[in-house]
């Protein structure tokens, strides 16, 4: 059993949907499956509090788009990476396959975005970090290293090969956007040693809890991403954080 971390957050997002400060709400798009990757239909993870269409985010309505990260949840389900201007959404389809589309096209749930005009030099992350709680540490502890906040939702940027990566597509009763996500419903799979381009937040820091991470994962040049609910580390990954404006 793997340890789960990434979880899917709770319905916290309207008041970030409309935020010009960086933090909002995204959807992805690109039109080919991806080869079965020990894919099937799976149980749904920890819900998100039923979406509305009054408080979507178009995404055709997104700026600064070179400079763009953000992760989120599509409209109807599915999920949204954006990485330096380039979007995408993985759907779940009825027959059990995935489809994605590319552009900043349709609408999103939620998201979680932000603007990075330059990334810090890549620092790598030490084998001794082996769990998911011990990386969410180890990016928290880089960050304030960096001087970061730990105050606010701070992006980052994994590269390299996870010992193993396991993840979800998600997916909704009827596509509907009040709907909420449903268990049976979705697909999941892994990543076994695998090239991987992961974008992910850093929560904010609460006392007396662990650092805690929203992860989402595209395979490197294939037109696929998935939500992170737990990972393996390994060695040779390497963590980026947003360079501070000089």
């Amino acid at each position: 059993m793997h340890t789960p971390l990434f979880r899917r957050l709770p319905g916290f997002l309207p008041a970030l949907q409309r935020g010009g400060t960086g933090l909002g709400l995204l959807l992805l798009g690109l039109g080919q499956p991806l080869a079965a990757q020990q894919q099937r239909a799976g149980v749904r993870l920890p819900a998100l509090r039923p979406g509305s269409t009054r408080n979507a985010v178009v995404l055709d309505t997104l700026t600064a788009r070179p400079s763009l990260y953000a992760v989120g949840v599509a409209e109807g389900g599915g999920e949204i990476l954006v990485a330096g201007g380039d979007a995408l959404t993985t759907r779940h389809r009825p027959d059990g396959a995935t489809e994605t589309t590319v552009g900043f096209q349709g609408r999103a749930v939620w998201l979680l975005q932000r603007r990075v005009a330059r990334w810090r030099e890549p620092v790598m992350v030490p084998a001794t970090v082996t769990s998911p709680a011990q990386l969410a540490r180890f990016v928290q502890q880089a960050a304030a290293q960096a001087g970061h906040s730990q105050r606010n939702w701070l992006p980052f940027r994994l590269q390299g090969e996870p010992t193993v990566t396991w993840w979800t597509v998600a997916a909704f009763p009827t596509g509907q956007p009040t709907d909420a996500p449903s268990a049976g419903l979705g697909a999941h799979g892994r990543f076994a040693q695998q090239s991987l381009d992961l974008v992910g937040f850093l929560l904010p820091t609460k006392r007396r809890r662990p650092p805690g991470l929203h992860l989402h994962a595209r395979p490197s040049r294939q037109p696929f991403v998935a939500h992170v609910d737990s990972l393996r580390p390994g060695s040779g990954l390497r963590l980026l954080l947003p360079a501070l404006p000089q």
